[in-house]
């Protein structure tokens, strides 16, 4: 598959799949938010997907693997595999015709438990359509949470006109997806936003047209509806010193993003290069002391993004206001994208906005060797909501 630089670099889509599914998945959320009958999906869910997995352990299509070090996990189920094992249980992977899945069993004091990717998703009963942006943006209008101004779409037309009655700047993002693919932001004339658009339906039909919010972007994590964890997300970014140009600084954030990288389990050749898109100073340039530029908007781990814990300064409306979110979630554990100028101020008191839920959060995120500062274990925070805690936890 070709590269897309509008992809991150460890996402890259099959455009056409991916426009195809995501299509299907806008069909499926209208039709469900029409008729409205949870208890019926929930039941097509346990019976389809449940005996799916029954007929394929049986039959031996799935087993359980071992974890190791070189599994192909992600690092979320790392981190609650290592410290599962630290109270003496037991996560496997299910592998289906020995190809690695997402779904997982966590053995404790003799119970079985099949997660996806953490734990309390239970693919047989777990529900949700948090990740499509629309419906989630619906679900924080409905409990008063603040969101930035904006509307989904599908037709260009009423998209520039929306985006124009708003205001520039804007941001125009694919109504599903992660990793800020197929993304553009501070929009600020009608030619950026209709490439703008046309970039975000090259993987889907629909498309989110917000106001741009001017802030730093933070992620709080919760177990169950309390907040477990809450950390700045910083993107890739050099700092002068008077003598460094911007070439030399940047080959010094590309050895920290690959010594990170590879320390998550990376390859070194599947260290991607920083993207310099964004950057609007020459190579040549030195930058004064304690000039700070940003390499990529784009603030994913890939690019060398960084997140410093802040938990403890999070301003206590903020903590309600997540926790509310948490509770109408009702999942057991979900990301919330902040964006805000100070985390510190209360969201009654600032421009901000929660950009996007996520059901499945990177709570690595807050984990050693990814965080800076406080080290928040979400792992056993999310053991404790699930399965109840033991005294064989280890938690700071």
């Amino acid at each position: 598959m070709k590269s897309c630089p509008e992809c991150s670099p460890t996402h890259q889509l099959d455009h056409r799949k991916e426009w195809v599914m995501n299509f299907v998945d806008d069909i499926s959320n209208e039709f469900s938010r029409a008729l409205s009958f949870p208890k019926l999906e929930s039941l097509v869910q346990r019976v389809a997907i449940g005996n799916m997995i029954r007929v394929c352990r049986l039959t031996g299509m799935m087993k359980s693997v071992a974890i190791t070090a070189d599994s192909p996990i992600h690092q979320r189920t790392k981190v609650i595999a290592e410290e599962a094992m630290k109270r003496g249980w037991n996560v496997t992977m299910l592998s289906f015709m020995k190809f690695p899945s997402n779904l997982f069993e966590l053995t404790e004091n003799g119970r079985r438990h099949v997660f996806e990717g953490l734990p309390g998703l239970d693919p047989t009963k777990t529900a949700t359509k948090i990740d499509d942006k629309d419906w989630a943006k619906a679900l924080l209008k409905s409990i008063g949470a603040p969101v930035p101004e904006g509307e989904c779409f599908s037709r260009l037309k009423s998209a520039l006109a929306h985006g124009k009655s708003i205001g520039y700047p804007l941001v125009v993002k694919p109504r599903t997806g992660s990793l800020s693919a197929h993304t553009t932001v501070n929009i600020k004339t009608d030619e950026e936003l209709e490439r703008a658009i046309v970039c975000a339906q090259h993987v889907g039909p629909s498309f989110m047209v917000e106001q741009y919010i001017v802030g730093n972007l933070y992620r709080a994590t919760t177990a169950g509806p309390t907040v477990a964890a809450v950390g700045r997300r910083d993107p890739p970014t050099i700092i002068g010193d008077g003598v460094k140009t911007v070439a030399e600084l940047v080959e010094d954030c590309e050895a920290a993003q690959k010594e990170l990288l590879i320390a998550l389990g990376y390859k070194p050749e599947e260290v991607p290069g920083l993207p310099k898109n964004h950057m609007k100073r020459e190579a040549t340039d030195v930058l004064a002391p304690g000039e700070k530029l940003a390499v990529t908007w784009k603030i994913n781990l890939s690019y060398g993004a960084s997140v410093t814990d802040v938990t403890d300064d999070v301003h206590p409306d903020n903590i309600k206001l997540f926790e509310e979110v948490a509770k109408a979630a009702k999942l057991s554990s979900i990301g919330i994208d902040f964006l805000a100028p100070d985390v510190a101020v209360s969201w009654k008191d600032q421009p901000c906005g929660i950009i996007e839920l996520n059901s499945l959060p990177s709570i690595d995120l807050h984990h050693p060797p990814i965080v800076k500062g406080q080290f928040r274990n979400v792992a056993a925070a999310l053991l404790d909501h699930v399965y109840g805690s033991t005294i064989n936890s280890s938690r700071t």
